[in-house]
């Protein structure tokens, strides 16, 4: 990961203002079940006054439970599953 354990950061591209972060640098655990795609960036630097939402315990927290965390400018938010709902298998009881 890039930094001091930080997770890699991507920008969704069909919204204004969501992004998420994974572990893994093709962030290929961030669900689209909305269609579009989840676009890299090098850091949080990259997306400007968006990455004051960016809260590092709050992903850490969403990373060790679902494999990815979003936010926005304004924080944390939910993860979109899609309609099956997240990945039972990965979700802490």
């Amino acid at each position: 990961m890039p930094g001091q354990n930080r997770p890699y950061i991507f920008i969704c591209s069909v919204s204004d203002d969501l992004y998420g972060a994974s572990p893994e640098r093709s962030g290929a655990s961030l669900p689209t079940p909305g269609g579009g795609k989840w676009l890299p960036v090098d850091s949080l630097k990259e997306i400007g006054d968006a990455a004051e939402g960016f809260d590092p315990s709050a992903a850490d927290e969403d990373i060790a439970n679902w494999g990815c965390h979003w936010f926005t400018s304004h924080g944390p938010c939910n993860i979109y599953w899609g309609p099956q709902g997240p990945p039972k298998h990965r979700a802490k009881s």
